[in-house]
């Protein structure tokens, strides 16, 4: 049995990934879809697992002429998260902080182009637990 040990402990950490995805995806269907209506989710699903304090950035292409809604849903064990969504030239389209959050943005493009989203977990306050807290950000985008 303990030729087997490393062999085990070694597919279980390549097998991490994949249970944290598909629990990032079990929250966004069930926690973050319901709110995308009436826009239809265009199956493209973004998400990470963040920590306090961790940042991330995606890149979408948005099609002209198309209306689109931008939801950022974050498990609530990260509190209130922080996010941006720019164009290409870095110009700052709308943005949500804890003194003015929104989870959704709608809009319309004029034309075809690649906008960013970053995402900001704000670090933890000081005097909380000493416990790592990980949660899941997701981001949808859905269409009309």
């Amino acid at each position: 049995m303990k030729r087997f040990a490393p062999i085990l402990a070694a597919l279980f950490i390549l097998a991490l990934p994949a249970v944290s995805d598909a629990q990032c995806r079990s929250f966004a269907k069930n926690k973050c879809m319901p709110s995308m209506a009436p826009y239809k989710f265009n199956e493209t699903f973004n998400a990470a697992q963040l920590a306090p304090g961790e940042e991330a950035q995606v890149d979408l292409t948005f099609y002209s002429g198309q209306e689109y809604r931008l939801m950022i849903c974050a498990h609530p064990i990260l509190g209130q998260v922080n996010w941006q969504l720019t164009d290409g030239a870095g110009k700052m389209l709308v943005e949500s902080t804890k003194d003015a959050p929104r989870e959704t943005f709608d809009f319309k493009v004029a034309s075809t182009q690649k906008l960013t989203v970053h995402i900001d977990v704000p670090a933890a306050e000081k005097g909380g637990n000493n416990l790592l807290t990980v949660g899941c950000v997701g981001i949808l985008v859905g269409y009309k």
